[in-house]
Order: structure tokens, then sequence, then C-alpha cells
């Protein structure tokens, strides 16, 4: 506490400052209220060049094998047609496009500089958005060649001559694509940004360092309640610097080939280790992408690059798997280790469910538990289990939860505010533990760093609905000597929506620009006219009324705070307190006690003694 009087006992001095940090703020909340977290989308797209070239599936040679990896191009034990292609130029990434949704299996294998061959790797099919007419394989990285075999199933390759054939698919319905992405990012080096507004966030390679090129516009389906996990399939033998290419070489295909406009992954680990930025329009935002056929809504995709059917994954790309997905829950707001429930939006060739069919799946979940196929391979989902433990952690350390016991106190009423109501903290009154969703540790930890400019502390604490609002208290001199610790809980003592609300009503309109939709308006009969909005993470939002609080939380449900309800939750920080966000709207109960639960606990408010009682788990 004495780091704050000695700040506060000089306001005018102060002031300059507080100016500043809360152009830092308005800078980091816009960043967190759903724009971006890398500064990257506006940046003017990498010269790094792809090399691409297709050509018609029917023009490849038909060549016999007898080691072919399907089996359909013969009978018994007959060595088997494959087509082969030789190109001028050497490539190292070969795909198969086709138009209208087909059942083809496809097998791929490269030659080597010596002359002998590779294993023949499986080229799934593409999970593309809805109202796509072009579909294929994912493309299959092979290593740097010039010729390729491609073993197919269900397709006619008009062998021998033949002209027609009366099969639902043959040669001439597949394009062949040749791709090579080059080495090394735009500066050359693998190079993970090194900061940004975002705390705990892990390094990223970011989109204009790996050398994307332009997207369409995003589309955003709020929130994103699960991560989907793949793998590319193909050769596991890429560098650390032919990594980029690959990437590079993805989305060239999605983008261009496939007419999608952009990388279908959210994101892509390579088997260093390294974090790629992917579909473009925000890593912090709900970027619908193209990589679960109907169940593209509300997943993101993540997929490491390389082959897990059989080789085991690299524990690097565990480790990064972990740390993006576990943060992208934390920011988003959903469990690691939970379930949700999803349904297919669309038919599509290869779904387990058929449109409007669903069931519930794990929060981090694998390609194959939607699709009939093998990715991410075998032995990548048989750590599934490691990557949601991993992700845990890492969701646990960016949302500052502490499963630490509190013993069960008597009820405390040791402050009482202007107005007469009298709060008390009870810990120990639910669960045994204390699980809210809290985005700093204290109250005095996040107003000591905002006060002393720490660029993390006004970033973390502006991510949250509660942080523009402490920032700009913090500027008017409502933090002189009046945070107290009540039973381990911190409460501002005396803050009310009424006081606060003809303060933050500008910084709110300026930071958030959210516009009062119908569903905040329903709510002014009972609280007011509108005030003010801002918007936190993961689609969270805060209204200020004339006489209460509206709030939306990363799910879409709105919560009405009246009255002393509102004040107790304002006092004790909003979603960074102990509290958390609210889980019911508020209810009477038979006794006259009015009662709100939350994330930590609940808020229970006494009309007859003027008592608030803040219960926290």
């Amino acid at each position: 506490m004495q780091q704050r009087q000695r700040l506060n006992s000089a306001p005018t001095r102060a002031y300059p400052m507080l100016a500043a940090i809360l152009a830092v703020a308005m800078v980091a909340a816009a960043a967190f209220g759903g724009r971006r977290i890398l500064q990257v989308q506006s940046a003017a797209p990498a010269d790094m060049e792809v090399y691409s070239a297709t050509g018609s599936f029917a023009d490849g040679a038909n060549v016999v094998v007898d080691d072919a990896a399907v089996k359909s191009q013969g009978e018994g034990d007959e060595r088997r047609v494959v087509k082969e292609f030789t190109r001028d130029r050497e490539f190292s990434m070969v795909g198969l496009t086709w138009a209208g949704d087909r059942d083809i299996v496809a097998y791929v294998r490269a030659q080597h500089a010596d002359g002998s061959w590779s294993p023949w790797y499986l080229m799934d099919q593409t999970d593309p958005p809805a109202g796509a007419t072009k579909f294929g394989t994912e493309p299959i990285y092979v290593g740097p060649t010039k010729r390729v075999q491609v073993s197919t199933g269900n397709v006619d390759l008009l062998e021998g001559g033949r002209a027609q054939a009366g099969a639902a698919t043959t040669a001439r319905d597949i394009e062949a694509v040749f791709l090579d992405g080059g080495t090394g990012t735009t500066n050359g080096t693998i190079k993970p940004v090194a900061d940004s507004y975002t705390a705990s966030m892990p390094r990223v390679i970011t989109r204009a360092q790996w050398g994307a090129g332009r997207s369409n516009n995003p589309t955003y389906t709020e929130p994103v309640t699960a991560a989907t996990v793949h793998h590319t399939a193909g050769a596991n033998d890429y560098s650390e610097a032919q990594a980029p290419g690959i990437v590079r070489g993805i989305w060239a295909y999605h983008a261009k080939d496939l007419g999608w406009g952009d990388v279908g992954y959210n994101a892509m680990v390579d088997k260093y280790g390294n974090i790629y930025e992917g579909r473009a329009g925000g890593l912090d935002r709900a970027v619908q992408g193209a990589h679960g056929g109907g169940f593209n809504q509300t997943p993101g995709g993540v997929s490491v690059l390389g082959n897990s059917q059989p080789p085991q994954p690299p524990p690097a790309a565990i480790a990064a798997l972990g740390q993006i997905i576990g943060w992208k829950a934390a920011v988003a707001g959903f469990d690691p280790m939970g379930y949700s429930y999803h349904r297919a939006e669309f038919d599509f060739e290869g779904s387990k469910y058929a449109r409007g069919q669903g069931a519930m799946f794990p929060n981090i979940n694998a390609h194959r538990d939607f699709h009939y196929n093998q990715c991410p391979g075998d032995n990548l989902y048989a750590r599934m289990g490691d990557i949601r433990a991993a992700a845990a952690i890492k969701y646990n350390a960016v949302r500052g939860i502490r499963g630490v016991a509190n013993p069960s106190v008597p009820r405390l009423t040791n402050i009482v505010n202007p107005n007469g109501i009298t709060t008390a903290v009870t810990p120990g009154a639910g669960a045994g533990t204390n699980t809210a969703a809290t985005a700093a540790a204290s109250l005095s930890n996040a107003i000591s760093g905002i006060a002393s400019g720490d660029k993390v502390a006004i970033a973390t604490a502006a991510g949250t609905l509660a942080g523009v609002v402490l920032i700009w208290a913090f500027s008017k001199g409502y933090f002189d000597n009046q945070i107290k610790n009540v039973a381990g809980t911190e409460i501002i003592s005396g803050l009310t929506v009424k006081d606060i609300t003809p303060l933050v009503g500008p910084a709110l309109q300026l930071a958030g620009g959210a516009k009062a939709a119908d569903a905040w308006k329903r709510l002014e009969p009972s609280l007011g006219e509108v005030v003010g909005a801002v918007s936190g993470i993961g689609g969270q939002e805060l209204v200020f009324y004339a006489g209460g609080l509206g709030v939306k939380d990363a799910k879409g449900e709105i919560y009405a705070l009246a009255g002393e309800i509102a004040d107790a939750w304002l006092q004790q920080g909003l979603d960074l307190g102990p509290l958390g966000m609210p889980t019911s709207q508020a209810i009477e109960a038979k006794d006259g006690e009015i009662r709100m639960t939350f994330e930590g606990g609940a808020i229970v408010f006494t009309p007859s003694t003027k008592t608030v009682n803040i219960i926290t788990n």
C-alpha cells in the first residue's frame, strides 16, 4: 500500500504519466477487444516465391510397378499401374485437385537423387469451407525431387490408350499440382516475434515473417470453443530452414489452387517447435478456418508439419501444440480438459456426421474425431492426452488459476460504504478451491503495474472487461487508500456504478467502440440509459448503464447486474477479481435475499440488513 500512497500524494505530477499509460492501454484494449494480437495483418506481403505448376492427371505416364500403395489398378497378384510425373524444375510438394466432392484414394512417393524411391505417403483429402466447388488432397511434402509416382483408388487411369470410361472419376477429372516454397523466412532465419501486447503469448513466426501472400477478408465466428489437431502428412526429413517453405506451399495451394483465399489452418507447428501464424485475421480472434469440413465454425485448427502415421511426433512439436492451444484456450475462454457439443453445418464426403448431426467432443480434439481418416496419425493421436495436459498448464499460467484451498471462515463485516451498505467476504463457502478465471493475481498487483507503466501489466488489465475501468479510475484518484483486504479478497471500498459511470463513459466509448445493440437496449427499463461499452477477450462485452451493468460472456449469454450486486462486482474488480464472470441471473430467495452466481463464487445481498456478502470458492 505504501507505493500507491506515494504515487497518489502528487496527482498533478503523476497525471502526464497517466495520460501516456492511458494511451498505451487504449491500444492494448483495442488489441484484446477483437482487432488483432500481432500487428501484422496490414503489413505488405513479402516477395517470397512459391513455385507452382499444374497439369492434367491424365498426362502422367502410366507405369507398371509391383509395389503400388493401392491394389485397385489390376487383378490378383499382377503388377499395378501408377501415374508417374517428371518435371524439369525441382519441386518438393504434390497435391491433387478436382471439381465436386469425390471419393478418391491417393498415395504419392518421390524419387531420391540416387534413384531410390521414398515410402508411399497417404494424400489425405482436404476439408474445404461451405460452398466450395473445388476439392482435393492436402499438399504432401515429399522432399526436393523431379519425379513422383501417384497410386490411386476409385480412379480410372484410362490405361492402354482407352479414350472412354464409364467410371465416376477418370484421370481427366483430376489436376496434379507441383509446388516448392523455398527455404527460410523473409529475413532468412527462423526468428519468432519476441514481443507482443499479450502476456504469456508463445513466440510465433508471423505471416509477414514466413512470407504469406494477401488473403481474402476473414470470417469471424466467435467464440472459439475448441481446437482441432492435424498433421500435414508426407515426409518428416525437412530441415528447420525448409519448414517455412512448406508453410508457404500450403498457403499457395489452399489460397490459389483450391481457391480458398488463404491457408486453411489457424496455426502450424514444425517438428522443431516453431509456431507459425496461419489464417489472417488475428490469432486472438475466432477466425473461421478451412480444416474441418462441416465443423469449421467454432474449433480452431492447428497442424503439425509432417507425418505421425506411423512415426512418433517430436517432443518439441507436442510442447508447441500445448503452448499455442493453451494460450488460445485462455484467450477464448474454453477449458482445455473439457468437452463441448459440435454439429456438422453441411454434408461432406468422409464425414462421420451428416448435416445437423453432432456429438460431445473434447475441447482439444483431432481431425479423425469428425471424419473417416488417419489425421493426425496414430502416434500423434495417442498423445492427445499429453497435448491437453500441456495446454492446461499454459491455460492456467495465462489465466492465473490457482488451485489453493481456502479455509472456511465466519462471515466478516468490517467494510461499510458511504451509502451504509456493509460488505463481507466468505472464503471457502463454495467448491473449496479458487477456480475463478482471473487475469491478474490481485487488484493491487494490477494497479501497481499500471501505475509503474509496465506494458505487460497494462496489456493484461486492458485485455479484461475491468482493464479500462481500473486504469481510468486510477487516473481519477479512486485508489487513494481505498483498496481493503477482507478475508484475502481485495475490495475497492466506496466505488459504485453511480459514481464511476460519468467518468468512464468517454473512455469506454473510445476504447470499445461497441454500439448498444437491441439486446442491450432491452435492459434499459431496469438498468437505465446506456452510457458506454467495452469489449474484452473472447467476445466478452461490458455495458455501463445509469443504474447498473450488463455483461456478455464468451458464449454470448447476457447478464444484468443492478444496484448493490453491480457495485459489489465492480468493487472486487469485475472479471479481474476472484469472482470472475457471472454464470446466472440474479435470483430473489423466499427470505428476501438476492443471489447471483459467478465463476468463482456468488454475491448475496440482504436488503433487510443492507449487507452484501461476497462468497468466494
